[in-house]
């Protein structure tokens, strides 16, 4: 059995993420479904995105956001689940007011279409 810690990190791309942000693939099959525990750190944040499938975001420490176009927006905290509808425009990471950092598991499906920086003042909304 692997230990989730002894999976390596990735960096989150600067292109796709505000801030900084770390990857650990936990599972993946190719075109189809992705598992990741994804850490965001204070002031972190993806950029816009859709997926072709659902996302569904499990959270484990600290304090999250979620923006799905058109709806309020979610704060969430550990053991919260968001999902997320196919195709829809959201972004997701750190609280403004997380004074540390967050991570949550990102359950995704059907890849990720990226799109454009999320405002800061949208994000601290």
């Amino acid at each position: 059995m692997t230990n989730i810690d002894d999976v390596s990190l990735q960096k989150g791309a600067s292109d796709n993420f505000t801030g900084t942000t770390y990857i650990q693939q936990i599972a993946s099959e190719e075109g189809s479904t992705m598992v990741a525990r994804v850490t965001f750190e204070k002031g972190a944040h993806t950029f816009w995105h859709k997926h072709g499938g659902e996302q569904v975001l499990y959270f484990l420490e600290g304090k999250g956001r979620v923006f799905i176009d058109g709806q309020e927006i979610i704060d969430a905290k550990p053991g919260d689940i968001v999902k997320i509808p196919p195709n829809t425009r959201h972004w997701h990471g750190a609280h403004p007011d997380e004074p540390d950092k967050m991570r949550h598991l990102a359950i995704t499906n059907n890849g990720v279409t990226w799109l454009d920086e999320v405002p800061e003042e949208e994000y601290k909304k």
